[in-house]
């Protein structure tokens, strides 16, 4: 809930597994949050991060490892190039 000025007032604020868009519940013990780091060429890393919250619900499918490869690729924070062999 927000105030007249636009200040969040909640007390709690649950996560989303970033790929099923799932409420990460506060019983939900096995969901994990990871922050993945930012690399701009092949080798240097930039200081920023991006955070992916993943459900127990698909770590328990043998899922997550996909999930987190295809939300990587996504928001290009690791070039999708060390993930592939290269072509030649």
């Amino acid at each position: 809930m927000e105030n007249s000025e636009k200040i969040n007032e909640n007390l709690y604020i649950p996560r989303k597994c970033s790929f099923t868009n799932r409420i990460l519940t506060s019983k939900d013990h096995s969901s994990v949050q990871l922050p993945i780091g930012t690399i701009e060429n092949t080798t240097s890393y930039n200081g920023n991060f991006e955070i992916f919250s993943l459900c127990g619900n698909l770590r328990k499918q043998g899922r997550a490892d996909e999930a987190l490869n295809i939300l990587i690729e996504k928001t290009d924070s690791i070039t999708y190039l060390l993930f592939k062999k290269k072509k030649e």
